[in-house]
């Protein structure tokens, strides 16, 4: 990869279960089939993948699945994160990284650490790891933020803390860091309906929940918006805008699974304690995909 590493598009990989609860692996091949060759990268067991839930054997099978099934062109990034630094690491060390282009590790949350506590935890994880590592700050799950001068702190010091996915709306801490990183540091956005923005300051791209079920229109959106084509983007992102919202209201996974399933690519299957969104809800979701499939038809007829 280039010397700015992960920049453009990656998505947040979903992780279908069939009736019995396992790992659905026929939902994941109609997937890549509209996902593979067209964004940069996967990432495999971050949020929307229901990381919580996986087990390390099954962590371990889809990695072996993906590094199988994915073209050249498509990178592979697994999430590795938690709230005890000790267990991440040993996870890392269990993990046959092989095919792995890097891990994905969230903000500690829940333990509430303090700025340095939580360089401690990256720093630690970063001398345990062979790969290099994405810092993942979302505070809407987390709680904690990593403060502007953290994620530089991480930039400046930790050599394969090669990026950061910011998931927060504050684009004054955004453009802090991206003022004063260095010139190797990709900067990503972690939230769909912020990236034409976060893009606009300098960012270098987005890890994509949407692009799940949309993975060719959020990849011309990211393109051009990254090529400085802003007015262009701009037609890909209104589009999409309304149906980003409602998926934020109803959650994540929750609502890109209802939308794949609406779309026929999975069934909509969830280990407890996520459950599927409400039927009147659903039927919702199935006008505004209707709506948005209709609007990028407009736009462009070859996505379809």
């Amino acid at each position: 990869m280039s010397i700015k590493q992960f920049n453009g598009l990656g998505v947040a990989i979903v992780t279908p279960f069939d009736s019995n609860g396992k790992i659905d692996y026929d939902s994941w091949d109609i997937m890549l089939k509209t996902i593979n060759d067209v964004v940069d990268y996967i990432v495999l067991f971050g949020t929307t993948g229901e990381s919580p839930v996986i087990e390390l054997d099954e962590k371990q099978e889809a990695i072996k699945y993906f590094t199988e099934h994915l073209s050249g062109k498509t990178e592979l990034v697994v999430g590795i994160g938690g709230n005890n630094t000790k267990k991440v690491i040993q996870e890392i060390n269990k993990l046959d990284l092989k095919g792995v282009s890097a891990i994905l590790s969230v903000c500690p949350y829940y333990n509430k650490p303090s700025q340095e506590g939580i360089f401690a935890h990256y720093k630690a994880i970063s001398e345990a790891s062979p790969l290099p590592i994405i810092a993942y700050n979302v505070p809407g799950r987390t709680v904690i933020n990593i403060e502007a001068k953290t994620s530089l702190r991480l930039a400046n010091e930790l050599e394969n803390v090669v990026a950061l996915k910011e998931a927060t709306a504050d684009l004054d801490q955004l453009m802090n860091i991206l003022n004063e990183r260095p010139d190797n540091f990709t900067v990503l956005c972690g939230d769909d309906a912020l990236a034409l923005s976060f893009m606009s300051v300098g960012a270098d791209g987005v890890i994509s929940v949407i692009a799940n079920a949309f993975p060719r229109a959020f990849a011309k959106m990211t393109a051009f918006a990254l090529e400085g084509n802003i007015e262009i983007a701009r037609q890909y992102h209104y589009a999409l805008l309304p149906l980003m919202h409602t998926l934020l209201k109803m959650g994540n996974p929750a609502g890109i699974k209802a939308v794949l399933t609406i779309m026929g690519r999975i069934n909509e299957y969830f280990r407890l304690p996520l459950v599927p969104i409400s039927r009147e809800n659903y039927k919702i979701l199935e006008k505004e995909v209707e709506n948005t499939i209709k609007k990028l038809s407009i736009i462009d007829s070859d996505l379809f």
